[in-house]
């Protein structure tokens, strides 16, 4: 009987003994894989919100995976020129959920230097509706200064970001579609958008440009008797294909 006793508390010692070997093993792997670096993307800098992530913007390093968000990037091609919705601090891991797209965003679309301004327009200073994001416009006014009436190019060449609420990106996406629109915005310069803030209430029309037509010249401005005097008279570039003509 003793010896029966004994072998079984043998028995039950050695399972004993063997489950806590497993725990063991098993709670050490998962220190060991808690601990085992993994190579993530952080912030090389400060990225303030609202800005498109570039390479330069991050860096690779090394961390215990205890400490990897489950949001992390490894790779930046996975976020590469979208938007950051948040600031990112300095050495901050670089988070899926920090992104969004940037292609409605019409900030974006702006150079440096430059500001968004929205003229209103109707059927006929809009050209018709027939004016897209991207293109190019020039600016026409009649003003009244000293009791004449004068008309003029007020600006040449300015980029349209927007008519009405379709941007450039969206654009691309359907290209073959007429939209009306009410306001055309434009990308000016601080100097430009006082112009045309002067100039609001007084009667504007837009003129579009072909696309490869970027020349600016030099046009004064015209009073009403000016204009006058030149109807009816023509020169060789008011012709329509001058060189039928030769």
């Amino acid at each position: 009987m003793n010896q029966r006793a004994s072998i079984i508390a043998l028995v039950v010692g050695l399972a004993a003994g063997l489950l806590s070997f497993f725990l063991l093993f098993q709670k050490t792997s998962e220190i060991d894989k808690k601990t085992t670096p993994i190579e993530i993307l952080v912030a090389s800098r400060y990225i303030p919100a609202g800005n498109i992530l570039t390479v330069d913007m991050v860096q690779k390093k090394s961390i215990p995976e205890s400490y990897v968000s489950p949001s992390a990037i490894q790779n930046v091609k996975e976020v590469s020129n979208l938007l950051t919705l948040v600031p990112i601090s300095a050495g901050e891991q670089i988070l899926s959920n920090k992104f969004g797209y940037s292609g409605n965003s019409l900030a974006l679309n702006l150079n440096n230097g430059l500001r968004a301004y929205t003229l209103e327009v109707n059927e006929t200073s809009g050209v018709s509706d027939l004016i897209h994001p991207g293109n190019h416009v020039d600016i026409m006014t009649k003003i009244t200064s000293n009791k004449r009436q004068i008309t003029s190019f007020v600006f040449q060449n300015i980029e349209v970001l927007a008519t009405g609420q379709k941007l450039a990106q969206n654009e691309q996406k359907n290209s073959t579609s007429l939209e009306s629109y009410s306001t055309v915005t434009l990308a000016v310069t601080p100097e430009q958008a006082e112009t045309l803030m002067y100039l609001d209430g007084q009667p504007i029309r837009l003129l579009l440009r072909g696309p490869n037509d970027d020349e600016v010249i030099s046009i004064s401005a015209k009073s009403d008797s000016e204009v006058l005097s030149k109807i009816g008279h023509f020169t060789a570039s008011n012709k329509a294909n001058p060189e039928k003509e030769k």
